[in-house]
């Protein structure tokens, strides 16, 4: 899917970066409207869309971050075993429509797409964290809030991470995506510390529903020549999603991604159940008609989620990571925002038995 915004809207403070007018530059046709803040473009939708948030996703705002780039992964929840994750949000909100997404929920109020454009002040602090702490590995992401290459055409932030990571020996940024937009990186080249990561699932629940995304082939192809330009590659079983035959379903999957990708180039694969809020439920319903998601029992967790029942989980856990090690016993698989008890279940043993996850892990 080719992006391309219906409007621009440039905040206060945002039209003098260099990003803006690289954004500019690549939209001549598209309408650049100054504006005090987002709050009017909200308003407006709420009045005129029906489908708030989908149209939310065809206005991008261009602004400044005001804040601290830099914060522990939000994902992180009561009785869950964390990853000691960090993340960067350079964009709100994302061209993709999934149904699962959580940000249908999240961004309920707010959808409207947003760009954050003073990418030197996230560089400068990036840069005073890791030179304070240079005995600490840190784990960074910016698929928190978006999909991290989904608009890497229009808004090329690739352009300042990769060379900036390149230099920081402790620290590895991860690009996780469902596109198969890496021309940019693929001009910079790769190196050990920087990781693109591709959510995989079965084609037919991709089509279904990961909408706009890349096909299961193109995502495995772009993550071929990532292994091959000197990235490391990153795999994200996340969410699983069970239906009927998911097993066969699955291993078709894992056949597919150990033939594109040598695991010697994986640095690590997540699996994760499919989990929800309970106002998700009546959206997804709403805005994604035919979607599969509600198959089978889900029962409300520690952290207020929604997950299918335990014994269900780890099944699939542990199916799915029997799949992997098959491959290779040297590929490390982790579980994301999962319990101790699921941890155990599945794996006999908790993350720091890992030499490679050790150093991310806190428990």
């Amino acid at each position: 899917m080719e992006f391309k915004p219906e409007i621009i809207y440039i905040e206060p403070g945002a039209e003098n970066h260099s990003l803006t007018g690289e954004i500019l530059r690549r939209f001549p046709n598209v309408p650049a409207v100054a504006i005090e803040d987002a709050e009017a473009v909200v308003d407006e939708l709420k009045r005129t869309r029906a489908d708030v948030f989908g149209a939310g996703k065809k206005r991008l705002v261009l602004s400044r971050f005001k804040g601290a780039f830099l914060r522990k992964c939000p994902g992180i929840s009561k009785g869950m075993v964390c990853c000691n994750y960090y993340v960067v949000n350079l964009i709100k909100n994302c061209a993709y429509d999934c149904s699962y997404c959580f940000l249908q929920d999240f961004l309920e109020n707010n959808p409207v797409l947003t760009a954050f454009v003073n990418v030197e002040d996230l560089l400068r602090e990036l840069d005073a964290v890791f030179t304070e702490c240079p005995e600490r590995a840190f784990r960074v992401g910016t698929g928190e809030l978006t999909d991290s290459l989904a608009l890497e055409d229009a808004i090329p932030y690739a352009d300042y991470l990769v060379p900036f990571f390149k230099e920081r020996k402790n620290a590895t940024l991860e690009l996780k995506t469902k596109s198969a937009r890496i021309e940019n990186l693929l001009r910079h080249g790769g190196a050990d510390n920087i990781v693109v990561s591709w959510s995989l699932n079965p084609q037919e629940t991709i089509g279904r529903e990961e909408k706009g995304t890349a096909s299961l082939e193109e995502r495995l192809e772009a993550a071929r020549k990532c292994q091959e330009s000197g990235f490391r590659i990153g795999v994200h079983f996340d969410p699983i999603l069970l239906f009927p035959g998911w097993e066969t379903a699955y291993e078709e999957v894992v056949d597919a991604l150990f033939r594109a990708i040598s695991p010697s180039a994986i640095e690590w694969i997540s699996l994760g159940s499919f989990r929800f809020r309970a106002n998700l439920k009546q959206i997804a319903r709403e805005r994604h008609e035919g979607n599969k998601l509600f198959i089978g029992e889900h029962v409300q967790c520690e952290d207020g989620k929604f997950r299918y029942l335990r014994p269900v989980r780890n099944r699939a856990y542990e199916i799915l990571r029997n799949m992997m090690k098959r491959r290779s016993r040297d590929l490390s698989v982790y579980l994301c925002m999962e319990t101790k008890e699921v941890w155990e279940k599945t794996t006999g043993k908790l993350p720091r038995s890992d030499e490679k996850l050790d150093q991310f892990f806190d428990l």
